[in-house]
């Protein structure tokens, strides 16, 4: 007989508890995130559970961002969910993973955390010039919409924004709370569980 491997068990134990965890670069791995987000949602809805009465799912995140779509992808699932979703920055939201911190319904950031916000990476696009110009044309479109949505869900000024988007924009703990990008900082593990 074989122990079970103890990182599963770990897994299971937290899923159990609606704990999951963003620790690595986005890209469409995280749509398993996605899946179990949509099944907690499922399992409440069959439940007739009203939304204040469905255990918060708990989002853990140290993540350095990744991926465009994917990021809006889940920033949008977590947005639509009836079920809580709470938002924990422990070390780094960066990019794209700082998108997915700002989409919880509850903010929460740890006292050293840094978050950080930029107008995006690189695009590594190529292909003939018709269809670069096709694709840096919407990598545009997906950059304003993307500083529409830091503007809708956080409290930066449209001014201090443009100010400071074309560049990597860190912020502290204490900034993030100002700027309104969490609600607050954790001051005791028991506030997120």
């Amino acid at each position: 007989m074989q122990l079970p491997d103890p990182g599963l068990v770990n897994f299971y134990r937290l899923a159990e508890n609606r704990i999951v965890y963003l620790d690595a670069e986005i890209d469409e791995s995280v749509l398993e995130l996605q899946k179990m987000i949509f099944n907690w949602n499922l399992e409440d809805k069959d439940m007739g559970l009203p939304t204040e009465n469905r255990q918060p799912i708990v989002l853990i995140i140290d993540s350095p961002g990744g991926m465009l779509d994917e990021t809006m992808s889940i920033c949008s699932t977590i947005k639509l969910s009836k079920t809580p979703i709470y938002t924990v920055n422990v070390a780094q939201a960066y990019s794209g993973a700082a998108l997915i911190f700002m989409s919880g319904h509850r903010r929460f950031v740890f006292p050293y955390a840094k978050t950080m916000i930029h107008s995006g990476g690189t695009t590594g696009i190529g292909g003939t010039f018709e269809q670069t110009e096709a694709a840096q044309k919407l990598y545009r479109k997906q950059i304003t919409e993307m500083g529409d949505y830091i503007l809708a869900n956080s409290k930066i000024e449209q001014k201090v924004f443009k100010r400071n988007q074309a560049k990597d924009w860190y912020f502290t703990a204490q900034e993030a709370v100002d700027y309104g990008l969490a609600d607050e900082i954790v001051t005791d593990l028991d506030s997120i569980l």
